[in-house]
């Protein structure tokens, strides 16, 4: 016999008193979860990718950023120094499920010495189907709005 369905395991079980059948929904629930948390983990991984690509693109612009290591979230720190090489700002960006356990959130997190202070700012999407190019704009309107004030401030 063949994997029991949904329906006929709780009639097994329930009609039948068959104790395989709860054995067959706890490794059936097992295997759903699973295979919920692999997409989950590729709806992040969209997300992780237009952070990796920013990364280098700032590193290419900005000698004077730096990744912080260690970081305990999902996401990039970027610090950028002055030219004696003391940290003078940051912009992070943090991927997470939300509170509500019902979709993701993106935030982004920045400050600036001498220019404004912490700010922050957040877009949310649905656990499934990321759209990439909502990630991409909102990290590049939080780059833009970061990058202006450090170049004016610390640019050379």
């Amino acid at each position: 016999m063949g994997e029991r369905g949904e329906f006929t395991r709780r009639f097994d079980r329930e009609i039948l008193g068959d104790e395989t059948a709860a054995s067959e929904e706890r490794e059936a629930r097992r295997r759903h979860l699973e295979a919920e948390d692999r997409a989950l983990g590729a709806e992040f991984q969209k997300i992780l990718s237009v952070l990796d690509y920013r990364a280098t693109w700032l590193h290419d612009r900005f000698p004077a950023c730096r990744e912080a290591s260690g970081i305990g979230f999902r996401g990039r720190r970027f610090e950028f120094v002055d030219a004696a090489g003391q940290q003078v700002g940051w912009i992070e960006f943090h991927a997470h499920l939300t509170d509500s356990l019902q979709g993701i959130a993106l935030e982004s997190f920045m400050e600036l010495q001498g220019k404004f202070p912490r700010r922050h700012d957040y877009v949310n999407f649905p656990k499934e189907n990321v759209s990439l190019d909502r990630v991409k704009r909102f990290v590049e309107s939080k780059l833009l709005e970061f990058a202006g004030p450090f170049q004016d401030a610390f640019g050379s």
